[in-house]
């Protein structure tokens, strides 16, 4: 391409000429840029953002208060997984980004190649991308438009995040004076009129409207999970607009009837992180992997929201014939207790082998008078249930054993 049609090829900024085109976005040309300057680094790539001549004067002025603001913190981030901002600028009304040199393909363009992926395989992309998430959400950030275009897959099976914050930088929201919305959708376009990202990947909450969140995020990663697993999104259409709304009215399609071989606990999970409601998916995205990674070693995985009846149907209906079910334990029996008077400072242990007596009511004044505590049973039970027998004898274990009284010393039942 020449500087004909390009007015930016052999055009120099920070010292760098853009020399060869890489890549055309919605909305960014990246190109390969080189410097003979010795102190800087030889070859790099710069992107630059375009935005509509006819922008209005306001519009631009926010947009460039968004531009220098958002550059500011994504320069000092810094993960194994994630592209870096070398730096940003604005020159002669050209907004841009320096990026390192990378050689590559997007999982995006690996997908048309391999469309279905083995649960093990999808690992060596859900586990880089999910500890990157959780970083950038520890920064007190979001992505909102995570999609397959954003994962970049480097020559030495690396795999590295793109594009923090430039689909979001680029939206039309917030940035003009007035608040008038001409459609319904209108939040989901950018600053030149177009949709921001891939409908695909949308969450719910924000077709609806909503900011989004962390959550949106782990929505935007199960879908890409759901992809990698069956071949395609779990919702697509002819539109933007149609697929888009499918996130918000349309049912979740099955993983497992469209691939029989994704095991139905699987399934569940990537349904979980699926759900409308933001409150009842995975709130992070290590709670997604660390869920994946237990039924992939054929752990049964249950929400903590659940109680433990349901937690040892659920299991017991996953798991089929290979885990029976929980034998019911036999009641404790009463224990003998023999308390004294307190006055006389002895207390009696029956050590009687015998079937137990009923309680003998040999009470003072004094322990009347005191009222009778009960301590509470623990509710708490562990997150991952593989075994119900055991948990069903955890909760049998924490209920009281009786009312305690006070004075008086616990007796144990022998040993068979």
């Amino acid at each position: 391409m020449d500087t004909a049609k390009d007015p930016f090829l052999g055009r120099k900024i920070r010292g760098y000429r853009l020399e060869e085109l890489r890549n055309r976005g919605n909305m960014t040309v990246t190109y390969h840029a080189r410097t003979r300057e010795l102190w800087l680094v030889p070859e790099l790539f710069i992107t630059i953002f375009l935005l509509p001549q006819a922008l209005p004067h306001s519009t631009r002025r926010n947009f460039q208060t968004r531009f220098e603001r958002e550059g500011e913190q994504l320069v000092t981030f810094r993960h194994a997984h994630l592209f870096p901002l070398y730096g940003y600028g604005v020159q002669e009304g050209i907004f841009y980004h320096i990026h390192p040199m990378f050689s590559g393909e997007t999982l995006a363009q690996r997908l048309k190649q391999q469309r279905q992926w083995t649960p093990h395989e999808v690992l060596t992309i859900l586990n880089p991308i999910a500890d990157l998430l959780d970083f950038i959400h520890e920064q007190g950030r979001a992505y909102h438009y995570l999609n397959s275009s954003n994962v970049l897959l480097l020559n030495k099976a690396d795999v590295k995040l793109i594009d923090l914050g430039t689909i979001a930088m680029l939206r039309l929201r917030g940035l003009e004076e007035s608040a008038t919305q001409t459609t319904m959708y209108e939040h989901l376009k950018n600053v030149a009129g177009n949709y921001l990202s891939p409908p695909e990947y949308l969450a719910p909450e924000i077709v609806r409207g909503a900011e989004g969140d962390p959550r949106s995020d782990v929505y935007s990663l199960g879908v890409m999970l759901f992809e990698l697993l069956s071949g395609a999104p779990p919702f697509t259409g002819s539109s933007y607009l149609e697929v888009a709304r499918k996130h918000i009215t349309e049912p979740l399609p099955s993983l497992h009837e469209i691939a029989p071989a994704i095991p139905v606990a699987l399934e569940l999970v990537v349904n979980h992180a699926l759900h409308r409601d933001p409150e009842r998916r995975f709130q992070t995205a290590r709670e997604l992997v660390t869920a994946y990674t237990h039924v992939l070693n054929e752990r049964l995985y249950t929400p903590k929201q659940v109680g433990i009846a349901q937690r040892i149907e659920k299991i017991r209906e996953l798991a089929g014939p290979a885990i029976p079910p929980p034998v019911s334990l036999p009641a404790p029996q009463p224990q003998e207790q023999k308390v004294v008077s307190s006055n006389l400072g002895q207390s009696a242990i029956s050590t009687d082998m015998t079937a137990p007596k009923p309680r003998e009511n040999r009470l003072t004044r004094a322990s009347l008078q005191q009222p009778e505590r009960v301590e509470p049973a623990s509710q708490s039970f562990p997150d991952v249930v593989s075994d119900p027998n055991e948990t069903f004898l955890l909760a049998w274990r924490s209920e009281p054993q009786g009312p305690s009284v006070p004075g008086s010393i616990p007796i144990r039942s022998p040993k068979p």
